[in-house]
């Protein structure tokens, strides 16, 4: 940790975050957030997709899951970085890990995570087969904590919207995110019935409408953030979104011909969408609440 200012009064910037609460304010407004829990959680959902759908013998939804995974695992990593504004803080955070620290327990499971998504990756695109199952299998093991352990981190902190979601923020990224990974899933394998993308699809979308709900319906004041404002605009469109992807995916099938194909992209677009837009609203709920 960084001592005194050069005056002697207040602290410098801590090299780390390990026990200092994530404040919402002005030198926060790049979407470094929002973007990290976004992609984060694709990241994980795809891990874990790509594992369900290796074991069912689906190897295109195979593929693209563990390209997604890695993909989506870099653009979190570098939001990640990005959000410490200064490279050697991120590396700083790396040296002091604290298991009662969400921040810090996160951090050192995206990494591990994005690495074996890259691994998986890089032996999928060479044909390393055995290499790619055995990472493959391994990143989607952790991939569900992926997906939810960013919501852990927020709930872990002193905004008061964000601490008192502590019930629903966990079902509400988790549900986004597997919905979001299926919908990449379901442009992948047009033409064909992918019933594992799109179960996942429906249950992921089911269970972010039911978390939505309930955290908008609470009856404390601390909901209102949610409802109101930039936040419960971007939630209500969001939950709207989640709702017609999840409609076009039960047209998507095969046997509805092209116009299944049209639905199935349309319904995999909608929940990507509102996944994105659920991780916006959530950020600027935690912003006015904090005001």
């Amino acid at each position: 940790m960084s001592g005194p200012g050069r005056d002697g009064g207040a602290p410098a910037v801590p090299a780390y975050y390990v026990h200092r609460p994530i404040r919402v304010t002005s030198a926060r407004e790049a979407p470094d957030i929002p973007a990290y829990l976004y992609f984060g959680g694709i990241a994980g959902a795809s891990a874990g997709l790509a594992a369900l759908a290796e074991l069912t013998g689906d190897r295109r939804l195979t593929t693209t899951s563990r390209y997604a995974a890695a993909g989506c695992a870099a653009a979190a990593v570098a939001a990640l970085v990005r959000d410490h504004r200064r490279p050697e803080r991120f590396l700083s955070g790396l040296r002091a890990p604290d298991p009662s620290f969400p921040l810090s327990l996160g951090t050192w499971l995206t990494l591990p995570f994005a690495g074996l998504a890259t691994i998986a990756a890089a032996a999928e695109l060479a044909g390393l087969r055995t290499v790619a199952t055995v990472a493959g299998a391994a990143a989607g093991v952790l991939g569900p904590a992926v997906c939810t352990y960013t919501a852990v981190t927020l709930v872990d902190t002193e905004v008061p919207a964000w601490h008192e979601a502590y019930r629903e923020l966990p079902f509400l990224f988790a549900g986004s995110s597997i919905s979001g990974a299926a919908g990449i899933g379901l442009f992948a394998t047009l033409g064909t019935d992918p019933v594992p993308a799109r179960r996942l699809a429906l249950a992921g979308a089911a269970m972010e409408l039911a978390a939505a709900l309930r955290l908008r319906a609470a009856p404390s004041s601390l909901s209102v953030p949610f409802r109101s404002g930039p936040a419960g605009w971007m939630l209500t469109r969001a939950a709207a979104l989640t709702a017609l992807g999840a409609g076009a995916t039960l047209l998507g099938r095969d046997r509805f011909g092209r116009t299944g194909r049209w639905a199935a992209i349309g319904g995999g677009a909608a929940l990507l969408v509102s996944g994105a837009m659920n991780r916006l609203g959530v950020y600027h709920a935690g912003r006015q609440s904090a005001r």
